[in-house]
């Protein structure tokens, strides 16, 4: 089995982030390293204010220890990071890994904000940290926000991945997550040709926590085992939106959770 690094926040209620990837990529059939970049008690939509952990003191302890038992992970999915000093570690890290597949989802912010408590140089770290990565997965507002481009929820796709391409190695790929078209929404990238790709399915009613997260997991996975990034990107947003369907079916008077993964989770012991 494959061994995958997954770093990003764990929140105890909510089903997003870590909670969300580890039953994805474990059905996947990874060996899974969970490394929780914070503890919060809950997500940050709509409870209210959690009490969080910072995790910058344990994690260089983390990585010591790692190095001295001589443990290394074939690929890596990095999510929410949280402050600069992580970011820097990360990328301190993750360099001396030799990975087959880095996918870091720069989890920045949404609706064209930052998220509370980011400022331009958490910015400014986000992209030192993807310098290194195979594939990025910013969403729409964390594309603008990388490359200075002015926000728009429906951006001009082919200057933006452009401006977002220059920001990576050669060969890796910028992926934008949340791109609407029509009744759709998918994933918008560049081919060989410097052409836009785009793949997505119907845009189901509602806004789910832990989407993102969800559909990161699967990306990573599914590149992971060795498909292509058109594949890839196809399987996952099919998946998503079974777990969207399902949530949507089961009538949850709770709509802070994240979304269903049963039918996502048959989906890929299907594909196993």
């Amino acid at each position: 089995m494959a061994s995958i690094l997954v770093a990003e926040d764990l929140s105890a209620v909510g089903g997003i982030s870590l909670s969300a990837a580890l039953p994805v990529l474990t059905a996947m059939q990874y060996d899974v390293a969970a490394l929780p970049t914070s503890l919060l008690s809950t997500h940050t939509s709509g409870y209210g204010r959690p009490a969080v952990v910072d995790l910058s003191s344990w994690l260089p302890a983390v990585f010591k220890h790692w190095t001295q038992a001589q443990l290394k992970f074939d690929q890596a999915l990095i999510g929410y990071v949280g402050s600069v000093e992580l970011c820097g570690l990360l990328t301190d890290y993750l360099t001396n890994q030799n990975l087959d597949l880095l996918v870091v989802d720069p989890v920045l912010g949404d609706l064209g904000k930052l998220y509370s408590g980011f400022d331009q140089t958490y910015v400014g770290a986000m992209r030192t940290l993807i310098k290194s990565a195979d594939v990025i997965l910013p969403n729409v507002t964390e594309a603008s926000l990388l490359t200075d481009l002015p926000y728009q929820r429906h951006p001009e796709l082919k200057p933006t991945l452009t401006a977002l391409q220059r920001l990576l190695k050669p060969g890796a790929h910028a992926v934008i997550t949340d791109v609407e078209r029509d009744d759709h929404i998918g994933c918008a990238w560049l081919d060989e040709r410097g052409d836009v790709q785009y793949v997505g399915q119907p845009r189901l009613p509602g806004h789910y926590n832990g989407t993102g997260d969800t559909l990161a997991a699967a990306i990573a996975g599914l590149l992971g085992r060795g498909f292509s990034l058109t594949r890839s990107l196809e399987l996952a947003n099919q998946w998503l939106n079974l777990a969207v369907a399902e949530t949507l079916d089961q009538r949850r008077t709770d709509e802070r959770q994240g979304v269903a993964l049963g039918q996502l989770l048959r989906a890929i012991l299907a594909l196993n």
